[in-house]
């Protein structure tokens, strides 16, 4: 009997169809090993790190004679299986396996076990990914058309997987060494690298390879190891991210010696320095040379400059620092039992000590220097009051009840439903679109949503909540309910900017309870916070959208705050996933409930909806308060009145009345800088971006032209540099020329910008969030981060500068996008005790969005935009996957985007994929951006993963499926 392992590694990640490959346990290992650990395994002639997927018991005698209809191989049972639910979570085997029986490594078929290699050791004996974890990553990898090994990379704490690398040693046989370099005097070239090796130790051989070359660092290596005296070895660096650990000092003396040991100190004291604290208390080792003409900062008060400490001295001034020292530690004893400590560096700095002083009174037994392991705290520092429950309205009572129903109704379910995560289309299309070997959406059974005949009990849950209707209360009063069962919860916010705030009122709520989870972490705060949650220390993750795949155990629900935000897609970078759609197939593995909350949902949830697969629950009414009236100035009328200001007559008017009475406003516009195009009236000239097609953007606080695509930066122009006139001059609008307007208009109001200009770290964000919050600010100029989930009571007047700006974008979601900014923006006004208004400017007061949005009607708008798309065949109706291609050659980009459209309608015709239909190549909208030109096409289609699944696109190409916008 023989322990197997299948084990996913990234150096296999190319074998997309076979992803894991087969090890055995050796028998020290067996005991110990699980699913889910990081080990280190042999692959080739290196070590490489890899995740333990599969686990099994593989009979010798039959090992030869696998089955795959029937299986031979089996489940190992405890203690190497995780859970009772790891059968369900073993379905959907990507290469094609039945779930009940998967064999080790397809290549291992008629081959007996004592070919496979042993696994090397375990690194980490808690399982880094949790069983609902890898069945997740199975379900991305194949929907997304992405290689196991990414995906399930991307679940884990940057840094934290080791890399592989080969060194060169000397044999440690010091006979071997000396006899095999006696015996071959003209192998000169291996005698330099044993040289090396003596005085290095090891030699890694990618380095060995960067100092020769290739090629002649592989001929020295060959005759090294034929030599005898060098071997190989394969190993692992060591993780970039770790435990961070410090040296603190403790007092450990009792009290009676260390009394004693004070009376001591003090005698010597009063012995060596008749005048306690007249030498100043500073370590010898940090000495300086005083400066000629100043006075010496060791000179003893009323003595010579050429005054210098006797040996007494030094002795009596070493008992006052040493008095100091432990005077510093006995207060931190008394004053503090919040865990905080004196490193050795800090208490040498505050006392005068040397460190070598300081180990004298280790030696003495007064103090022990030990070393603790520091937690990276990303709100270290940061007081957040505690806050209780909040009375909830009819409406929220309604939507937490529905919450918890369909908790327990997921509970219920779980025996009597599969749970096959490997099923489903959480897109939105119809019935005959879905991914292949998938049922339909609302087919039995399916990805965990309900038939309709099921009744109200559906998961997902869509809380469709106007702005300022306590969303926010209903999660929290869920959660800790939930919390009260043993069971812990996610909550995604779709951008840095909103996890300040609701760090605070979900840290609040749940003291100590919390973890934070967000890119603009550092690694070492992402990892000890990961550790945290893997460790079951917290019951809610906060977060962005890598949030989701956190390893919390006992996970009971996922609430994605801001559902309809495109900031949850991923498209930089494989896999090109929606963090909604992810989590959605992560609640049906896990038989738990979704939440989705916006006040402008998605076209693709409210669809859902229309077709009876969502549970829709609606908060129709403001807390305390009404909805602000939206005033529409139509800025053509503005133009006829000679008004050309960016700010009409009527804006001007409220602004002035919100200054007069000490509230708050918002001025927002989605366009950074100054002016967004500098132009020479007598030629025509518009600076552009040296490496991208974008025009440059003035930027006045900096005075520098700025892309904002690749960040690049050029001087301001005076001159034309094409005909040398003095015509330069700038147009357009940004958020610093609304900031210069204002401040001309009402130079005795405070002006706060908000946008990615002065919001470069993650907490800038929270310091201008504060000042804002705590009225440091009168108005506030910013981009599209102040238009989401902020809740700011001061705010009477929210002033949309141009609503024009994403109406007539080339994209099939421009719509949708400019009613969502529009309408979630507008709710910023009037959420305190004064009401509020809105003043929207454009010049398409006729648009639909804009009417919709004026009227924050989200069903007018969804009757006309879902029309419209279905009319067109846009997404939710059928699928759309985006080719991109970048080079800095623009023929060469050109002619590989010709060839992939020639490669994908001969698979369409071979497919007979009739419905499938391909848009382009055409260049970009931004043709080229950071030096590379860009081509793209657009797959159209019902079901478009046949085709995905039967092409190879060469490198250089970037395939987003399911794209939140085509540009």
């Amino acid at each position: 009997m023989q322990v197997l392992a299948d084990v996913l590694t990234a150096a296999n990640s190319w074998n997309i169809e076979q992803p894991l490959l087969t090890y055995i346990a050796p028998p020290e290992l067996q005991a110990e090993l699980r699913t889910g650990q990081l080990v280190a395994v042999p692959y080739s002639d290196r070590l490489v790190e890899g995740i333990v997927w599969n686990v099994w018991v593989e009979d010798q005698q039959i090992a030869g004679q696998w089955d795959t209809e029937q299986g031979q191989g089996q489940v190992l049972p405890l203690p190497y299986t995780e859970d009772e639910h790891s059968s369900d979570h073993g379905r959907g085997d990507p290469r094609g396996r039945p779930g009940n029986s998967r064999p080790p490594n397809d290549s291992l078929v008629n081959a007996h076990p004592i070919d496979l290699r042993p696994i090397s050791t375990i690194l980490d004996l808690e399982p880094a990914l949790l069983p609902h974890q890898r069945a997740l990553a199975e379900w991305m990898a194949e929907y997304y058309i992405t290689p196991l090994a990414h995906v399930a990379l991307m679940m884990l704490p940057p840094g934290l997987m080791q890399r592989s690398k080969v060194v060169l040693h000397l044999i440690k046989n010091e006979d071997v060494t000396t006899n095999s370099a006696r015996d071959q005097p003209a192998l000169t070239r291996p005698h330099a690298l044993f040289g090396l090796l003596l005085a290095e130790g090891e030699l890694d051989i990618a380095r060995l390879k960067e100092m020769l070359g290739p090629k002649l660092a592989k001929e020295i290596i060959e005759e090294a190891l034929a030599s005898g005296v060098i071997e190989r070895e394969a190993t692992l660096h060591a993780a970039r991210t770790h435990t961070r650990h410090k040296r603190i000092v403790r007092l450990i003396a009792q009290k009676g010696t260390l009394e004693a040991w004070q009376q001591q100190m003090k005698a010597q004291l009063q012995q060596y320095l008749p005048e306690p604290g007249s030498i100043p208390v500073a370590a010898d080792n940090v000495r300086r040379r005083p400066q000629k003409n100043l006075p010496d900062p060791w000179a003893i008060p009323g003595s010579s400059d050429a005054f210098t400490l006797t040996p007494q001295n030094r002795r009596g001034l070493l008992a006052q620092r040493r008095l100091a020292a432990i005077d510093l530690l006995q207060h931190e004893r008394a004053g503090s039992s919040t865990g905080s400590y004196w490193t050795t560096g800090t208490l040498c700095k505050a006392s005068g000590l040397s460190p070598t002083q300081l180990k004298k009174l280790v030696h003495e037994n007064i103090i022990a220097i030990e070393e603790i392991e520091v937690q990276r705290d990303p709100l270290l520092g940061r007081v957040i009051p505690a806050t209780t429950p909040l009375p909830l309205t009819p409406d929220q009572q309604k939507a937490l009840a529905a919450i918890l129903r369909g908790y327990e109704h997921a509970v219920q379910g779980q025996a009597s439903s599969p749970s096959d995560h490997g099923r489903g289309d959480p897109r939105g299309r119809p019935v005959n679109a879905r991914p292949i070997n998938r049922p339909p959406v609302n087919a039995r059974p399916d990805i965990g949503i309900p038939h309709p005949d099921d009744g109200e009990h559906k998961i997902p849950i869509l809380l469709h909540g106007i702005t300022g209707s306590g969303k926010t209360e209903v999660y929290l009063q869920a959660l800790a309910a939930l919390l009260a069962q043993g069971k812990r919860g996610i909550v995604l916010v779709p951008e840095i900017a909103l996890t300040a705030q609701a760090i605070f009122r979900f840290a609040g709520r749940f003291p100590k309870r919390v973890a934070i989870i967000h890119s603009a972490l550092t690694d070492g705060e992402r990892y000890d916070e990961w550790r945290r949650i893997r460790a079951g220390e917290v019951d809610v993750v906060i977060g962005s959208r890598s949030a989701l795949f956190s390893p919390l155990p006992d996970l009971g629900i996922i609430i994605l705050d801001e559902e309809h935000e495109p900031a949850y897609k991923q498209d930089e970078r494989r896999p090109t996933y929606h963090a909604r759609d992810a989590a959605i197939i992560l609640a049906q593995i896990l038989h738990i409930p979704v939440v989705l909350g916006s006040a402008t949902p998605s076209i693709e949830s409210f669809l859902h909806i229309e077709r009876g697969e969502y549970q829709l629950v609606e908060l129709h009414n403001r807390i305390g308060a009404s909805l602000p009236p939206v005033e529409v100035i139509d800025l053509r009328d503005e133009l006829h009145a000679g008004n050309t200001s960016i700010l009409s007559r009527r804006l001007q008017s409220e602004l002035e009345q919100v200054l007069n009475r000490g509230q708050q406003a918002i001025l927002y516009l989605n366009r950074r800088g100054a002016a967004s195009c500098v132009l020479c009236r007598e030629c025509g000239f518009v600076a552009m971006c040296d490496r991208c097609d974008i025009p440059l953007t003035y930027h006045s606080t900096e005075r520098l032209l700025l892309c904002h695509y690749c960040n690049g930066q050029s001087r301001v122009l005076h001159f034309c540099p094409q005909c040398n006139s003095p015509g330069i001059r700038y147009f357009g609008l940004g958020t610093e020329k609304v900031e210069d307007t204002i401040a001309r208009h009402f130079p005795s109001a405070r002006l706060l910008r908000w946008d990615r200009d002065t919001a470069r770290h993650r907490r800038t964000h929270e310091q201008l969030l504060d000042r804002f919050a705590n009225r440091e600010a009168d108005i506030l100029v910013g981009t599209q981060m102040i238009a989401k989930g902020l809740d700011l009571p001061g705010v009477t007047l929210v002033g949309v500068i141009s609503a024009d700006i994403a109406l007539m974008l080339p994209d099939f979601s421009a719509s949708e996008r400019a009613f969502t900014l529009l309408t979630q923006v507008a709710g910023r006004a009037g959420r305190g005790e004064e009401t509020g208004k809105v003043i929207l400017q454009t010049f398409n007061p006729q648009h639909f969005c804009i009417e919709a949005a004026s009227r924050h009607d989200y069903h007018e708008f969804y009757a006309a935009e879902i029309e419209a798309r279905r009319r067109y065949g846009y997404p939710p109706f059928r699928q759309f996957v985006k080719f991109t291609y970048s080079h800095e050659n623009r023929h060469r980009a050109q002619n590989e985007a010709l060839l992939l459209r020639e490669t994908l309608d001969q698979w369409i015709d071979r497919l007979g994929l009739v419905q499938t239909d391909i848009v382009g190549p055409a260049p970009a909208v931004m043709e080229r951006i950071r030096g590379k030109y860009r081509w793209q096409m657009i797959a159209r289609g019902p079901d478009l993963h046949p085709l995905l699944l039967v092409i190879d696109t060469p490198s250089g190409w970037e395939v987003d499926i399911d794209p939140v916008s085509t540009m």
